[in-house]
Formats: C-alpha cells, structure tokens, sequence
C-alpha cells in the first residue's frame, strides 16, 4: 500500500520507518499521533484517524479493539492480544506518559504483530536464505498481476484497457462478484501511473453510516458541529489529492448523498462543511461494486447521472470459476504467503488441489484464501482431500455424481460415504441436542458418533 509522507518535521515522518505500530494517545483518548503502520493494521485512514477519539476508532476499525478500549479509558499499563480484521494477532502494549504541565497524562500504544516476530526469531536462529517476510503493514495479498496477465488473455485485456483509462484521466468503474480481486486490481491501476508517494485512499462506501458520510467524504471546518474538532478536518476526497480515490462498494453510497458526489465528479472541487469557498482536488477515482448498477437505475436507487460519470470504463472482473488458468498460480502463492507463518511447509496433495479446482468458489478467491488457512491449521505437513471442508468434499462429489455414468475418474468412493455419513450425523445431532440421542436415533455407539465427528473436515 502507498502512504502518504506526512508534513516535513511531523513526528510521525520518523516513526514510520518503524515496523510496529505507535499511537500516541492526550488524556481524553483522542489520537494525536498514529504512524502508518498502525494505521494499517487497524484498517484505518490516518488522516481520519488523527484527532478522533479512540472510542470511534474501535467502532470503524476492523480489528477487535474493545479489551483495548477498556483499557484506554481505565489508563492502565497493559499488554493485550488485539485480532485484526484478517485473523492476526496483535500484542498491543499501553503506557502511561506523565503530562509536563502543559497538559494531562498521555498514552503510548505500540501494536506489534505476534507472526512476524516468531518469523525472525526463527530466521535469525536457523539462519536459513527464505523469501523475505514483510510486516504485517505491508504482509496483504498482493498476487503478482504481472505474471498473471502472460497466464491470462481476458485479465491481460483488463489490465491494458485499466491502464490507458487512467493514463487518460478517464474513471474506471470494476464490477464482478465478491471477492473476485477488484481492490488488488484498482491498487494496480493506481501503480501503473502514480509515483511512489502518490496516496491510494481506499473508501468503503458500505461501511460508512449515511449521517457521516458527507463529513467523512467532504471534511469539515472548525466549529461546524457538535463534536467537531476545533482544528477541522479533511475528507478522504481531500486525503486523495495528487493521487487514486478508491470507491469500494459504490452501490451502497446513499442516495441523498449521491448528488454531492456528483458535483465533485462534474467540477472536482470539494467544499468541506461549514466552509464558504470551494477548491479544486486533482484525483484519479475508480470505483467498485459488486451490484447491478444499470438495474438499481432503472429502479430509482442510483442516479443515472453518476452512474456515468463513474462508469466512464466499466471493466468485469472474472470469476475464479471462469478463469481456470489462474487457479494454479494463485493456489502456490496463498501457500506461499501461508508458509511464511509456519516453522514447516505445507504443500498440498495432487488429489486435494484436483479437488479444489473442481469446486465453484462462489467466494471466489477470498474463499480460497481462507480455504488455503485452515488446511494451514489443520494439517502438519500436507493438506489431503480428508482435511478440506465438508462443503468442497460435497461439491466435488455432487459434480462427479452428476456424470458418473459418463466418466468414474476422480471419484473417491470412501470419500463419498464418510461425507454423506458425516452430514447424517450432523443432522441428527442438531435435531436431537446431542451425540448420545444421536447415537441412539440412528442405531450406533456413542463411541461411533464421537469417532467420525472428530474426523478433520
């Protein structure tokens, strides 16, 4: 992820050359000082985390921050273990800074990530030439699209046209399903012609509530609102000046609000709230979602007008099912990215990847991501077609059952049985409350039941 440089002299210039996250806290738990690493590992903007009260951040943030909160407003050190978003854990320490007369007692919040620190004590201790680990600041899934494009004509095409649309100025709006891989495409469209420093402001248009939205968007002046810092704040319209605005899930965006949006498109100046004059911001905007914007149209709730400014390129981003001769490549490098956490490898069976690439992925490539974790966990060396959950093992053999009076190849008979015997078990003891009256329901030991439920799904 691009970020931002902050201001020359800014504290938070050096403290970005840190690996761990560094909040500093004033005395009501308002953030006066967040560096980029820790504004990435909580998912949050740090231009919109800066002046917020640590309260609000734990209700944005897509960590779990609330032991944390509880600590903050208590004011006690503590060390405690933070989950993000993506399952990772945290150790987040608090410390007391005592106030020099000028104002209150503070507090200092350093976040390190617990994987990455097992990682180097390994490497440093075995000394072995691996791959070299980023930070969880910098450790997100960044397939190589490069490579990806010579194994793809259709991503190739998307790319290229992506490319020459923002080479040109042109707004680029990318549809497909959930999790296809749009955010990894956009960031790529934005490397293609921005400079390093340039910002990538990615803005979840779901998640935002409709009474913040024009705040967050558009900013405010001093005293504008109840609330309001008394210092103001920019937008993330305004975040993204000279650099790529990001408009994830733009189908979501209210409808009262979509006219505002429309005027920055049609004049790109913003003004923020509370403001009297209005200036310019030069941004590059892509937009995302996975709706059907033309028919929200046609039913009244998107506006036709913004649908075409911000559809200006529409490009389809593929499913994984439709695109086959991808599966490989992005099935090594999530194991990859999987064994940079693991002190020894997994690979996976020839049986269990012909296996995978059978199934639809109706979560496409974030389902195999996760897909690809839990075979981490569950196995010690190499994931078998046993350790896949239940709900691939059952696609595989609903899609071999459906022709096996053509072709029998692929079919593992054991397979099958212990998965019809396993939902049958499942079922009776979510009927009768529990393994003993299952066992009993369907004329077997407990022994029996106890035995196939603890097999790895």
């Amino acid at each position: 992820m691009t970020r931002r440089t902050p201001p020359a002299g800014s504290d938070a210039a050096a403290l970005d050359a840190l690996p761990d996250g560094i909040m500093l806290l004033d005395e009501g738990g308002r953030v006066l000082l967040i560096n980029a690493p820790a504004a990435e590992m909580l998912g949050l903007s740090r231009d919109a985390a800066t002046g917020e009260s640590f309260a609000r951040l734990a209700e944005r943030s897509a960590a779990d921050l609330a032991e944390m909160l509880e600590l903050v407003e208590s004011g006690r050190k503590a060390e405690v273990i933070v989950t993000t978003g993506d399952g990772r854990a945290l150790m987040a320490s608090l410390r007391q800074i005592d106030g020099d007369g000028a104002g209150g007692a503070r507090m200092l919040v350093q976040l390190r990530d617990l994987a990455v620190l097992d990682h180097e004590r390994d490497r440093v201790r075995a000394k072995e030439s691996r791959r070299s680990f980023r930070f969880l600041s910098q450790q997100k899934l960044r397939p190589d699209m490069s490579h990806q494009r010579r194994l793809s004509p259709a991503l190739d095409r998307l790319l290229t046209l992506g490319e020459r649309s923002m080479a040109q100025q042109a707004r680029v709006l990318l549809t497909g399903e959930s999790g296809v891989g749009k955010t990894e495409i956009a960031r790529h469209l934005h490397v293609s012609v921005s400079n390093p420093n340039a910002p990538f402001v990615h803005v979840n248009c779901g998640s935002i509530p409709e009474t913040l939205f024009e705040s967050e968007m558009f900013g405010y002046e001093r005293g504008s609102f109840t609330g309001a810092l008394q210092s103001g704040r920019k937008g993330m319209i305004e975040a993204a000046d000279g650099g790529t605005l990001f408009l994830d899930e733009v189908g979501e965006i209210p409808l009262a609000m979509q006219a505002k949006l429309l005027k920055f498109l049609e004049s790109s100046t913003i003004q923020r709230i509370g403001g009297v004059s209005e200036h310019s911001v030069k941004v590059r905007v892509i937009s995302a979602t996975n709706r059907d914007l033309e028919a929200m149209v046609k039913r009244g709730e998107f506006r036709r007008d913004l649908f075409y400014r911000l559809a200006v390129v529409p490009l389809f981003v593929r499913p994984l099912r439709d695109s086959p001769e991808l599966f490989d490549d992005l099935v090594d490098y999530l194991v990859a990215v999987t064994n940079q956490q693991r002190v020894a490898p997994m690979s996976i069976a020839k049986d269990c990847r012909e296996r995978l690439r059978r199934y639809a992925f109706p979560g496409n490539i974030r389902e195999l991501h996760n897909i690809i974790q839990q075979l981490s966990v569950i196995t010690d060396g190499v994931a078998e077609v046993r350790h896949l959950p239940e709900a691939v093992v059952t696609a595989g053999m609903t899609a071999a059952a459906a022709g096996v009076s053509d072709d029998l190849a692929g079919v593992d008979l054991k397979d099958m049985v212990r998965a019809y015997e396993r939902r049958l078990i499942d079922k009776a003891i979510a009927k009768h409350g529990s393994k003993r009256k299952a066992a009993e329901a369907l004329g077997v030991d407990i022994g029996t039941i106890v035995r196939k439920t603890q097999v790895p799904q």
